[in-house]
């Protein structure tokens, strides 16, 4: 299951008038967020490699390795998407004519 995101800490919430945000933690906390996200899927496949071990040798549920392994590729693909926007924004403000 993926996380829900939270919001960043200084963002003022919806709707909020005024308020300012706290840039200097916001750029190490994204960082460490993207780390975050990038270790949960890790573990994520990690933890289906080791259900489809299991199910292989005869000693785990069939229907658990493939529930575990259809959510590591459905997160795998959320992230790749989730890379080919933050890509295609970076290249877009790359391009802007100042």
């Amino acid at each position: 299951m993926i996380p829900p995101i939270q919001p960043l800490p200084g963002t003022p919430a919806p709707g909020a008038t005024g308020g300012t945000i706290a840039t200097g933690s916001v750029g190490g906390d994204f960082g460490q967020r993207v780390a975050s996200a990038l270790d949960h899927l890790q573990g994520v496949q990690n933890g289906a490699s080791a259900l489809e071990a299991q199910a292989a040798a005869g000693q785990g549920s069939i229907s658990n390795a493939m529930i575990a392994a259809s959510e590591a590729s459905l997160d795998t693909q959320v992230t790749v998407a989730l890379a080919n926007k933050a890509i295609a924004a970076f290249t877009d403000v790359m391009n802007l004519q100042v």
